[in-house]
C-alpha cells in the first residue's frame, strides 16, 4: 500500500541499546552488568556481586533531590538529623528529640 510506512535500520552494525547485558569488565576483569547507550560503543559497567557502581552521572542526579533531612552520627555514636532554617542556617537536632 501506499500509505504503508516501514522502520528503517540503520545500515551498518547495528545493535540495539544494551540494557544490563552480563559480560567481564574489560578493565578489571571482574563479572558485571553492563549498559551501552551508544549502541555498544562504550560499555558501562552498572553493577557488580557488591552492588551498583555509582558514576559522575548518578551523583548529579541525587545532588538535584531535595532532602528535608540528612541522618549522620558523631564518633560516640550520636545521631543527628541535620536540616537548614528558612534563613539558610543549619540546624542539628538530636534524632529522638523533637
Amino acid at each position: 500500500m501506499a500509505d504503508e510506512t516501514k522502520d528503517t535500520v540503520p545500515a551498518g552494525n547495528y545493535l540495539n541499546n544494551i540494557v544490563l547485558r552480563g559480560m567481564p569488565d574489560p578493565n578489571s576483569g571482574f563479572y558485571t552488568l553492563m549498559c551501552s547507550k551508544d549502541n555498544g560503543k562504550t560499555l558501562v559497567p552498572e553493577y557488580t556481586a557488591d552492588g551498583k557502581l555509582y558514576h559522575q552521572r548518578d551523583i548529579n542526579r541525587i545532588a538535584e533531590i531535595p532532602f528535608e533531612h540528612i541522618t549522620m552520627k558523631s564518633p560516640n555514636g550520636t545521631a543527628f538529623y541535620l536540616s537548614v532554617s528558612d534563613d539558610g542556617q543549619p540546624v542539628f537536632t538530636k534524632v529522638g528529640d523533637s
